[in-house]
């Protein structure tokens, strides 16, 4: 009876920590896209123009992109379960001062206090999974979290629509709630980092590098349209950010006390799985950031009309993350990523055809393909990514992962903007029509998003063939067994 109740109250300690990551997860995701179709309300709401708007949103981008390669050297600093209650507390605080912001300046400032703590949940509530969970819980425990990644994006635009027209403050109250559930269940199910755990020492130079060389890469691609590519300020900024992170890379391969672990690049599976998930990554933000564009432009839909639209599409991708967490010990990672991937493919090429009489079930209907392939493809590469490293440099691995990610996202938003916007400067010399205009520059977007994602194919190729960590499942079934003789 002894041997079941502990088997019992390890199995609710567990489930726990899964609700405790999800939870936390959909909070920052939230946070993440929540204001993404509501920015043109606040003009009104405060009256104000749209380039200071657009700082809820910039300055919260620059938080998240500043504090992702920090997250593991903060966590192994202060302990994962500390940063995940402190990070969860910072939410809460945070959102309740953007709920009672008095200007449009105080709400941008407390909307990058904001974008601090986003930026640390997501790479450590990925980073606990594989340090606090068995072998056997890891995958299940990464289909719930990759779905909670979706549910954000998902719900958000359509929720903060609705409520910004109703009372704004909600936007960002809506969340105490699950937040207050997620500390607790934290607080309760979180164990502690052993105190002769070594902790790293500060490393000043090192943080001054990565905080200034990604600062200066997401100041020059946020504002590439605007600057232009070949401009003074673009070109100085960017060198300057090169230089900086050159240095930090050369820096800190060669001391111990590194800020991020970059010698996990020399492992095959992690730096493969990385470097196509960045290029799925920038993908993605086409689908993203042009069809809702496309959506409000030609088809002259509300923001909250987008987002209905985008509803179910979105919620698609939740069933194929579940597919993809059942049946991946059953058929491997690398299938259901070419699979994932070639879903993706055709997805973005049929996009590569909008016309302005594009109807909106084709644009349901290929998004949902787009999902569907995300799904698919998204646990897979995380899985092999963070199975193949140790646990104890999961949290380095979580915030490279991250880290990549954002820059990688910034990029293509710059570099695909700016690449609209010449391809509709080209089309102007022969065309009046400017609906026209516009449909032909987001198709040639579309085609050169497709090639960028065919780039994932061959790195996947080259991936092992079932990544499973067979000697941590052995130890845990001695463990078990061990217990059970006890």
């Amino acid at each position: 009876m002894n041997i079941i109740e502990g088997l019992d109250i390890k199995a609710q300690k567990h489930s726990f920590i899964i609700t405790a990551l999800v939870i936390g997860s959909v909070i920052s995701i939230y946070q993440t896209v929540s204001l993404n179709v509501a920015l043109p309300g606040f003009m009104d709401i405060f009256d104000t123009d749209l380039s200071t708007v657009q700082w809820l949103m910039t300055g919260f981008t620059l938080a998240t992109g500043i504090i992702a390669p920090l997250g593991g050297y903060l966590g192994n600093r202060f302990g994962t379960r500390e940063l995940f209650l402190f990070s969860i507390a910072g939410l809460m605080i945070t959102s309740l001062l953007c709920a009672f912001a008095w200007d449009i300046g105080s709400l941008i400032i407390f909307r990058i206090l904001q974008g601090v703590f986003c930026g640390i949940m997501q790479p450590l509530t990925l980073t606990i999974i594989y340090q606090m969970l068995p072998v056997q819980k890891q995958t299940f425990a990464l289909g719930l979290w990759s779905a909670s990644t979706v549910l954000g994006p998902a719900l958000a635009p359509t929720i903060s629509g609705w409520l910004q027209s109703w009372n704004w403050p909600l936007i960002f109250l809506m969340m105490l709630p699950l937040g207050v559930v997620a500390w607790i269940f934290g607080w309760m199910s979180l164990e502690k980092n052993s105190e002769t755990a070594q902790r790293p020492d500060f490393n000043g130079v090192g943080m001054i590098g990565v905080v200034f060389g990604s600062l200066s890469l997401l100041i020059v691609f946020s504002n590439l349209h605007q600057w232009g590519m070949l401009s003074i300020k673009s070109v100085v900024i960017f060198l300057i950010g090169i230089c900086f992170l050159v240095h930090f890379c050369w820096r800190e391969l060669r001391i111990k006390a590194s800020l991020l672990d970059l010698r996990l690049f020399k492992n095959k599976e992690f730096a493969l799985s990385l470097s196509a998930s960045a290029i799925l990554t920038s993908s993605l933000y086409t689908g993203i950031y042009f069809i809702p564009l496309y959506l409000l432009e030609i088809h002259q839909m509300t923001a909250t009309e987008v987002g209905l639209l985008l509803f179910l599409p979105a919620l698609s991708m939740t069933v194929a993350t579940t597919v993809s967490t059942k049946y991946y010990d059953r058929v491997g990672a690398k299938i259901l990523i070419l699979i994932g991937i070639l879903f993706l493919v055709l997805a973005t090429w049929a996009f590569s055809s909008l016309s302005v009489d594009s109807t909106k079930g084709f644009i349901m209907l290929w998004m949902t393909f787009r999902y569907i392939g995300l799904g698919l493809s998204t646990t897979p590469f995380i899985n092999i990514g963070m199975s193949s490293v140790p646990a104890h440099l999961s949290g380095d691995a979580s915030a490279l992962m991250n880290w990549i990610k954002q820059v990688a996202g910034a990029v293509s938003i710059g570099l695909f903007t700016s690449f609209f916007y010449t391809r509709m400067d080209f089309y102007g010399e022969t065309s009046g029509d400017s609906q026209e205009i516009y449909v032909k520059g987001l198709d040639d977007v579309f085609i050169l998003a497709t090639v960028l994602t065919c780039l994932s194919i061959p790195l996947t190729l080259l991936l092992g063939r079932k990544e499973v960590k067979q000697k941590e499942k052995i130890i845990c079934e001695e463990v078990s067994k061990h217990t059970l003789l006890k």
